[in-house]
């Protein structure tokens, strides 16, 4: 299976202690069964993991090493089909983020 980015994550600080990350997942994941999306997660954590291994700078190893976290946090729903694909995804970071895990954060 190709590498295919399965949702977009755009960054909104609406406060200078949060900061969202908004997640939307692209039309062609959402048209995937759950197996193929399931597929398609694995192929882009690999293809993450070997990016943040190349990566000399530490700010954009970091970065990468967060879209790693919530996309392996939401393996799991995406298992389950219990999360709304179509629906906008926000991530509060900062010390005004309410919730503290993931969960929380995404309201499942």
């Amino acid at each position: 299976m190709d590498t295919t980015t399965p949702f977009t994550i755009s960054v909104q600080d609406p406060s200078p202690e949060l900061r969202e990350l908004h997640i939307d997942f692209t039309d062609e994941f959402r048209a995937l069964s759950v197996n193929q999306r399931l597929e398609s997660l694995r192929v882009y954590l690999e293809s993450l993991v070997r990016q943040a291994h190349e990566l000399k700078d530490v700010n954009s190893q970091r970065g990468v090493m967060t879209i790693i976290e919530i996309t392996e946090q939401l393996l799991p729903h995406i298992q389950s089909d219990n999360l709304p694909l179509e629906q906008t995804l926000v991530v509060e970071m900062g010390e005004a983020a309410e919730g503290s895990d993931l969960n929380d954060l995404l309201g499942i």
